[in-house]
């Protein structure tokens, strides 16, 4: 009860931001967390995309088929715009344009795999083959558009208040999908599955697969560039514990909520770092950002450190999950 005459204070800044954090973690922890997830996949589109274009433009696109991942990119962020904006559209739109780009990236990688198959040698000479030709991981990189993608469009929309009595009812409900659960709808499962804690070890799961296809991505090309740089290690090193961390949030309760989420953290800052790193290593070269077509094209891969933010990221996301008692 507020006195009469005295001024309620602002909160603060800090104040503000804990508040929202406490808010979104409640809010993913009851399985709302679509536009959050939505936000994920746009990122990952334009990531992958971009390192898609740049790629596949060293290679002259000399195959139709390394045009597809650069097509597939505009339809699947205006889809996750779209998906923002529209529950509908979260449903219907971002799913289909996110199954098409999982399509795409596991084709991808049978063609990469037949590309390395092709050069002299073959994988008899997979040693050299691997780091020098087709990016193998590089495809499969760009499912985390697709995961995301029906992942958002199975969850349910971020909720900016629920007062008591939305709650008690939110909760009503949810029990009353615990007798009737095969009568329901796919999201309203897939809800239920998250408030009762059956669904944290599916996606720490997921961010376990996509840390070693990054870490493991990272591995080869920054073995094609000889490691000259002590950073080029970090990828490598910050992989196994973030597989190790993502494997046991699987197991035990303990390491989804301790260990998971300090892991995660320095997956997600390693990424940050990395595309410091490689901003610069693209300033160094000769003409700089002045020659920047060429040097992007040419130079280190601009956003593929950003694909550690990603695997980073669902981590943060899997941490925050309820976890089934028992």
């Amino acid at each position: 009860m507020r006195l009469p005459g005295v001024a309620r204070r602002a909160p603060s800044p800090a104040e503000r931001l804990l508040a929202e954090a406490a808010l979104a973690r409640r809010e993913i922890r009851l399985g709302r967390f679509q536009r959050s997830m939505t936000v994920m996949t746009a990122f990952a589109a334009l990531v992958s995309g971009f390192e898609a274009y740049t790629q596949h433009q060293r290679g002259a696109f000399a195959h139709r088929w390394m045009w597809t991942p650069v097509w597939l990119t505009p339809p699947a962020i205006v889809a996750a715009v779209a998906a923002l904006v529209s529950e509908r559209a979260a449903r219907t739109l971002l799913p289909l344009t996110a199954l098409a780009s999982l399509a795409d990236g596991l084709i991808g990688f049978g063609l990469h795999l037949r590309g390395i198959q092709r050069m002299p040698g073959g994988f008899r000479l997979g040693r050299y083959n691997v780091v020098m030709g087709p990016p193998v991981f590089a495809p499969l990189l760009m499912c985390t558009v697709g995961v995301m993608g029906v992942l958002a469009g199975l969850l349910r929309r971020e909720v900016p208040a629920l007062p008591p009595a939305p709650l008690v009812a939110a909760r009503q409900r949810t029990h009353r999908l615990v007798a009737h659960s095969s009568n329901h709808s796919l999201p309203e499962q897939i809800e239920w599955n998250v408030q009762h804690g059956r669904f944290q070890q599916g996606l720490a799961l997921t961010s376990a697969i996509f840390a070693v296809l990054a870490g493991g991505e990272a591995y080869f090309e920054h073995l094609r560039g000889s490691f000259n740089q002590r950073w080029m290690w970090t990828p490598v090193w910050v992989t196994p514990p973030m597989v190790a961390a993502a494997v046991g949030a699987a197991r035990s309760r303990r390491v989804a909520h301790r260990v998971l989420p300090l892991t995660s953290a320095v997956t997600l800052l390693d990424g940050l770092v990395g595309f410091g790193l490689h901003l610069r290593g693209i300033r160094r070269m000769p003409g700089g950002f002045h020659n920047l077509q060429f040097n992007i094209t040419m130079g280190p891969p601009l956003f593929a450190p950003l694909l550690f933010c990603s695997v980073g990221l669902l981590g943060f996301v899997a941490a925050l999950l309820r976890r089934r008692e028992g």
